[in-house]
């Protein structure tokens, strides 16, 4: 039976947090799983390449060499064992399953804000704090955009649930209950 990306994400990210909070290295470990994360941006399909089958072997030991040169014990073991467990393709999903886990235990939630029109800072800070309040994280960092289509008010997306108190949600409702 496969598993499914996500599936083997959580379980190699939960692994190397569970060793690298053990070392008290979590910090630094985020930050070079980071630049990690940022060559095969820079490099797009790097990691079809590391799973070609048209590529010997020893030329993508090479290149793993040069990827783990100058990286820690603990990355350079997460990216040779991706490598060798034929992985390789899901290091950036593990990389942001690793990202979600230093969120949580830090009690920092990321959270998609869209409204109509552009806020204020302080307005952005308000709803920070309102939100982080309600759902019991030290800090929540909001990611803004800005849709005039949902006419005024805010849709807040975190964790996987939607707040939305956007007036064309509002009038949708009013709709629905006029129809039924």
């Amino acid at each position: 039976m496969s598993l499914d990306k996500m599936t083997i994400a959580k379980r190699y990210s939960k692994a190397l947090f569970d060793v690298v909070a053990e070392h008290d290295q979590v910090a630094s470990t985020r930050e070079e799983l980071h630049q990690v994360r940022q060559v095969f941006l820079d490099n797009d399909g790097l990691g079809k390449i590391l799973t070609d089958k048209g590529l010997k072997h020893n030329e993508k030991l090479e290149i793993l060499n040069l990827l783990t040169k100058s990286a820690s014990p603990y990355v350079s073991n997460l990216i040779k064992m991706t490598f060798d467990y034929g992985r390789i393709g899901n290091l950036t999903d593990i990389i942001d399953a690793f990202d979600d886990l230093c969120d949580a235990n830090q009690h920092i939630v990321r959270a998609k804000l869209t409204t109509a029109v552009q806020i204020s800072d302080t307005q952005r800070d308000q709803i920070s704090q309102q939100f982080a309040k309600r759902v019991g994280a030290k800090q929540v960092i909001l990611d803004s955009n800005i849709d005039d289509s949902i006419i005024g008010g805010a849709i807040l997306q975190a964790n996987g649930l939607i707040y939305d108190g956007s007036v064309s949600s509002q009038i949708n409702k009013i709709k629905q209950m006029l129809i039924s």
